[in-house]
């Protein structure tokens, strides 16, 4: 089966993290494939600024989680970023919400979220008390 990688931001502000509603029930973080020779700063710079208009202001490799895509029939490679952001998200013509996700809202299952940042990216953010 084909891989893809998708590079993916984890923006924590205020003990939230920035989630993004688009034509799909889940929710996920910004990011996407990586275009051609993009380095994945390239892609995710070039993502921030498609999904949400912000520019890209630092980030730290966090993790990588392998599994196939909820939408595709191949292996999504996601590389995630701890990622600081300039601007007030606002969202683009293919995003319909930019949610600030409480732990609460987390716990209590008031969205749903796409599975690989649920069970996976959530529970490395919890572990390592990030969120």
């Amino acid at each position: 089966m084909e891989t893809k990688t998708r590079v993916g931001a984890i923006i924590i502000q205020n003990d939230k993290i920035l989630m993004l509603k688009g034509v799909h029930k889940e929710l996920w973080t910004p990011g996407g494939k990586i275009d051609n020779n993009e380095s994945e700063e390239e892609c995710l710079q070039r993502e921030l600024d498609e999904e949400i208009g912000v520019k890209l202001k630092s980030m730290k490799f966090f993790g990588e989680y392998m599994r196939k895509s909820h939408y595709h029939d191949y292996m999504m490679k996601n590389r995630m970023y701890l990622v600081e952001i300039e601007g007030t998200p606002k969202p683009d013509k293919e995003i319909k919400e930019v949610i600030w996700l409480s732990k609460g809202d987390f716990e209590n299952k008031k969205y749903l979220i796409i599975p690989v940042i649920e069970e996976e990216v959530f529970s490395d953010l919890k572990a390592k008390k990030l969120f």
